[in-house]
């Protein structure tokens, strides 16, 4: 279905699974920050404001659709002055972003708003124009768990031609062929990825965006469910992703197979995406790589998760925040620094999970290594944890010498650092491995060790995705 208001066009279509094209009559894609900017430092209800009745939510909105409509109100007002108006235009989006998000849902209506940005192009006509930059739509409709409604924007550029783009206020979203598409709600087949716009890190100084995964039928359903908390987010599940790779771990569609095989519980990821400050933020210590120190912020980073981001999932989502049911896994660096978690905090996460991990890391300078602080660690088997690690590549001609590189064992796939790690694991009496490692259901029950080797594998996301269903049927066992 394609909906025309003016020139800002809203291409609508259900279907069970996601096609290729991303909507009917498909036209050029344009992938845009457009709107993301809208009201992310305001936090009041909408329409808050000093005067003109109308602008003010007395009593407190009871639902995001009744917030909706007192924000139109707002805008309609002629008693309302321009600074009550945008004020409420602030306070709107940020209320429904905490609250049910894009598209709002209610009694058999959905609701597409837009709030135009100052960097798309001005000419951009709107569905329904309110002022202040907002457009809106609101159709007689309401999806079910059997369907799944998905849906682009579409504008003009200055030649007229049309601009096809996702919403950018959406919480809900996938990714095809032709890049990302929103969602109204997800379907009862398949999960589909989510958005929270902004997590801050208060000792690390910076914002973060996170992106999710959900499974099928969560938003149809009140059960909760376990976590896995995944770094280097930004490669988690499509090259279309910012700053992604051009091969992804394709994280959902691997939880989605496993989940729909019976071999998982159905889960939460938590996909955390790095930056520029990578080296950083997952190296505990410093170390020498490429002419360059690097690290030191580890700490720092690990309070993000627990103390930051954490909190904010648990509160957005029905997740099960215990520890038994929460699970770090990262590849290279992010496996290294998932297993300083798990060391430093073994009260949060007893899923514990690297690939490919850069265990050694500080060694070139002399510091105290993962390796080094696992060694130390007494009581390590009575903290009831579970541990997967793997590698791929394989030993280095002359063995497994001490004291080699960072760029050494890099070429290797950490490969000599992972069965140093396997070793002190099993010194400390994590010692249980599955009795076999290729079942679909792990078994004993009391499995607290999971060491895979895959000859030959390189250092890479596409060799990840291919392991990626080991530490997930370790964590989530049925």
């Amino acid at each position: 279905m394609r909906v025309a208001a003016a020139g800002l066009l809203l291409a609508l279509s259900a279907c069970e699974r996601p096609v290729a094209q991303g909507a009917p009559d498909a036209g050029p894609e344009a992938e845009t920050e457009v709107g993301t900017d809208a009201g992310a430092d305001a936090g009041a209800d909408a329409g808050q404001g000093d005067g003109g009745a109308a602008c003010f939510t007395q009593p407190a909105a009871t639902s995001d659709f009744d917030r909706y409509q007192r924000l139109l109100a707002c805008l309609r007002a002629s008693g309302a002055s321009a600074l009550e108006k945008q004020g409420a235009v602030d306070g709107f989006v940020p209320a429904v972003e905490a609250s049910g998000g894009f598209p709002i849902v209610s009694g058999g209506q959905t609701v597409f708003f837009y709030v135009q940005s100052a960097a798309w192009d001005a000419a951009a006509a709107a569905l329904q124009p309110e002022g202040f930059g907002v457009y809106h739509l609101a159709l007689p409709l309401e999806p079910t768990a059997t369907s799944r409604w998905r849906y682009k924007l579409v504008a003009h550029d200055a030649a007229g031609n049309d601009v096809w783009f996702s919403d950018p206020l959406s919480r809900r979203f996938q990714y095809d062929a032709l890049g990302r598409y929103s969602l109204v709600r997800g379907g009862a087949d398949v999960g589909h990825l989510e958005w929270i716009r902004k997590v801050s890190a208060r000792q690390l100084g910076v914002d973060r965006a996170i992106t999710l995964y959900v499974p099928r039928g969560y938003d149809f359903a009140s059960k909760r469910y376990p976590v896995l908390y995944l770094h280097d987010g930004n490669n988690a599940f499509d090259p279309n992703q910012p700053r992604s790779v051009d091969a992804t771990w394709d994280a959902d569609a691997v939880a989605d197979a496993e989940i729909s095989a019976g071999r998982v519980r159905e889960f939460i990821v938590v996909a955390i995406p790095n930056d520029d400050r990578r080296f950083f933020e997952y190296g505990p210590v410093e170390d020498l790589f490429q002419g360059q120190h690097l690290g030191g912020d580890g700490d720092a980073y690990a309070d993000f998760v627990v103390n930051d981001l954490k909190p904010v999932v648990d509160a957005s989502y029905r997740t099960l925040p215990g520890r038994d049911d929460t699970a770090v896994l990262g590849s290279s660096m992010g496996g290294l620094i998932s297993y300083h978690l798990g060391l430093t905090h073994p009260e949060v996460f007893r899923g514990v999970g690297g690939m490919s991990s850069a265990f050694g890391w500080g060694s070139g300078l002399g510091n105290l290594t993962e390796l080094d602080r696992y060694a130390a660690t007494a009581g390590l088997a009575a903290r009831a944890q579970v541990f997967y690690l793997d590698s791929g590549n394989g030993s280095p001609s002359g063995g497994c010498p001490a004291g080699t590189t960072v760029e050494a064992n890099l070429a290797n796939d950490f490969y000599c650092w992972t069965l140093e790690m396997k070793a002190t694991l099993e010194q400390a009496g994590v010692n249980t491995y599955p009795l076999d490692p290729n079942a679909a259901l792990l078994e004993p029950a009391d499995v607290d060790l999971y060491h895979w080797w895959e000859p030959g594998a390189l250092h890479s996301e596409p060799a990840w995705n291919a392991r990626l269903f080991r530490p997930l049927r370790l964590f989530f066992r049925p």
